[in-house]
């Protein structure tokens, strides 16, 4: 099985944005196209009456003049670069038009996206075997396609601007120069219109086979996915063994924090809670360690050993337990905690010097 037979799988957001990165973007030629032809009709339609107007006064201006005219110190042609400055002056701006219409849809098909290296020149562009390879694996085999498809599509349109523009041509004989112009007018914009058109439909198509093609090439096995998700995410069995080693080290503040606790509460063998009260500070004692079972044992044994007092009172134990490390004890168990740590302190110092928890 190829390599592009085992690619079933559609293209990550990742994927698609190194591609883009990269310069493999999704450019329709023919969208470039449909633009520049509707920023030229458009163009043009908008100069026409002020080209025309302009370009008959200064052929009238030259006829009438045509007598007087010095030849010799070049009048004639003085005449003549007026009138076609004339033409220039209106044609820049329809240029212009143009121009800023297909920078415009690039831009709209690129996302404003100027990869530098796309510009540099390849060898296997103009390379013979390149090319031939490029034909022998179907590359160009749809832009074939495309292009005759594009032919046929202009040549109906053509034809039936034709058919259409002959009745109109023979009631053209003899008019007056506006009534003449009206109907060239009409005319040119009915085909401007119709091939306007069909180069919408070839564009919306081109747009479709581009981007579909754009996929394909980017499309990933199951394997690249694991990949890439490794990569982004970090191996599933890394990431396990770093999670083991920061609850290991939790676990390890944790036991460390029973040696400072001021007492530990108990059910007294499955759960076992250390509380820290520091007065004078405001706060209310925390919880800096709480474990069951195993871990409910080591705990007092840690406790033991640095002679923590550890008292069993079952239900405040089992509701410490379930509150999140380093939290404070909520107001409804103060007063139990109160008493709890009022008998431990009795226990460590005279009576004298205990005192109440606030």
């Amino acid at each position: 099985m190829s390599d592009s037979d085992d690619k079933t799988e559609a293209p990550s957001a990742h994927r698609l944005q190194k591609a883009r990165e990269d310069g493999q973007i999704v450019m329709s030629r023919e969208a470039m196209s449909f633009v520049a032809l509707l920023g030229g009709f458009a163009g043009i339609f908008m100069i026409l009456p002020h080209l025309v107007t302009d370009f008959v006064h200064s052929m009238k201006a030259l006829m009438a003049n045509a007598g007087t005219v010095p030849m010799a110190q070049g009048g004639l042609l003085s005449s003549t670069n007026h009138a076609i400055e004339a033409g220039l002056s209106l044609a820049v701006p329809m240029a212009a038009t143009v121009a800023a219409f297909c920078l415009g849809a690039g831009f709209l098909q690129t996302g404003f996206l100027i990869h530098p290296e796309s510009l540099l020149p390849k060898f296997e562009r103009v390379s013979p075997l390149a090319g031939f390879k490029r034909i022998a694996g179907g590359g160009t085999l749809p832009d074939t396609f495309k292009a005759l498809a594009k032919f046929v599509i202009f040549a109906a349109v053509l034809w039936h601007i034709t058919r259409n523009a002959i009745p109109t041509a023979s009631r053209m004989v003899g008019l007056e120069p506006g009534p003449l112009l009206k109907m060239m007018t009409d005319l040119g914009f009915s085909a401007a219109a119709a091939m306007i058109g069909a180069q919408l439909v070839i564009a919306g198509f081109d747009i479709f086979w581009m981007r579909f093609r754009h996929t394909s090439k980017l499309k990933m096995s199951r394997e690249d996915l694991k990949d890439e998700y490794r990569n982004a995410e970090g191996d599933p069995h890394v990431k396990g063994r770093q999670k083991a080693l920061r609850a290991k080290a939790a676990k390890q503040r944790m036991m460390a924090a029973v040696k400072t606790a001021t007492v530990v509460v108990t059910n007294p063998t499955h759960y076992a809670v250390a509380l820290v009260y520091e007065k004078g500070t405001g706060g209310a004692p925390r919880i800096v360690a709480k474990g069951m079972d195993d871990v409910a044992a080591r705990i007092r044994e840690i406790a033991q050993d640095n002679r923590v007092p550890v008292v069993a009172n079952l239900p405040l134990a089992r509701a410490l337990f379930t509150l999140p490390l380093e939290s404070e004890i909520p107001a409804e168990h103060f007063k139990v905690v109160a008493a709890i740590i009022a008998y431990v302190w009795k226990l460590k110092r005279p009576a004298g010097l205990s005192a109440p928890l606030r």
